[in-house]
């Protein structure tokens, strides 16, 4: 679908009363986003990329509490990790968009392709907690307020991720799986600085940011770096919505933004995008706010940081 038309749509529905915007908005993800073809590999492998970062780093997440922010429509990352151990998740989201039916479909789908999932989670997969708990998944879950009972997920939204009701030191890691990109750089920084005070000592922050356009993701006309050729003023008429809102920060920005808040980056993972790199080699135009940005940072598509809290000595 042409990107431009899709943003106007969206802009449309953001200007809806609440109530009817939702599901307005879930109507067109059935048509033309990510609910054509629902499949919750995506998320669940974001588990998993904070399950191999967290044993990258020489910790464990058995009995350990995490801290979602950005639940989205689903529970897949959730899901995920306490599968693999966790004792807690406390999952939250500025808007109320989780629905009971797309979780259901998602466990069904893990149902009906068990060894394609297991294959996914590969070395975490042969732990004895994640073979009973999955084996709980695949046979007995029968809605979300089971599993959420016995996965001891607790759903919070509306709530702000900046100022959240939880104690001082009482979670393990603070993660995200492209989140933060919807998301101004000054809620960001505060957000990082609350989880700077409810993280304990040892904890981590594990985040996933997608720094592409997310209109390619339906409009395979356009490069992946589309967006970065609009000043501030015409992107905002395009993704100036709740539904379509990019930061369009890059990894850079993400560096100096998690220094800032007073956290050390441990570990960072980056992937570019080859057809964004030659488009930015033959002379892609940049808004002036992107052009003194290298190519490999400007086509940076991906990232996984991993980042530990500074503390006073």
């Amino acid at each position: 679908m042409n990107w431009k038309l899709k943003a106007r749509i969206q802009k449309a529905i953001s200007l809806l009363p609440d109530g009817l915007s939702y599901d307005a908005n879930y109507t067109l993800q059935r048509w033309l986003g990510q609910l054509r073809n629902p499949d919750p590999v995506h998320a669940l492998m974001g588990g998993v990329g904070a399950m191999d970062r967290i044993v990258g780093q020489g910790q464990s997440i058995e009995s350990k509490a995490v801290l979602e922010i950005g639940t989205g429509l689903r529970l897949n990352v959730p899901i995920a990790l306490w599968l693999c151990g966790a004792a807690r998740i406390v999952t939250v989201d500025l808007n109320p968009y989780l629905r009971p039916k797309y979780v259901m479909s998602d466990v069904s789908h893990i149902r009906a392709n068990r060894d394609k999932i297991i294959e996914i989670f590969g070395r975490h997969a042969e732990r004895p907690v994640f073979r009973e708990r999955f084996n709980w998944l695949c046979e007995a879950c029968t809605d979300m307020p089971a599993l959420l009972k016995a996965a001891n997920i607790q759903y919070k939204a509306p709530a702000d991720a900046a100022n959240l009701d939880m104690e001082s030191h009482s979670i393990d890691y603070h993660v995200s799986h492209a989140v933060l990109e919807h998301i101004p750089a000054g809620v960001i920084l505060a957000i990082l600085a609350e989880g700077k005070r409810v993280l304990k000592e040892d904890g981590l922050f594990l985040h996933n940011v997608d720094f592409s356009d997310h209109f390619s993701k339906s409009d395979p006309a356009i490069t992946m770096i589309n967006f970065l050729q609009f000043s501030e003023e015409e992107w905002k008429r395009y993704g100036g919505n709740r539904y379509a809102y990019v930061n369009r920060l890059r990894v850079d920005d993400y560096v100096e933004l998690f220094g800032k808040a007073g956290l050390k980056i441990v570990s960072m993972n980056c992937d570019t995008d080859a057809r964004s790199a030659e488009a930015l080699a033959q002379g892609f135009p940049l808004a002036e706010k992107f052009r003194a940005k290298s190519p490999d940072v400007l086509a940076t598509i991906t990232a996984w940081i991993v980042a530990k809290a500074l503390r006073p000595a």
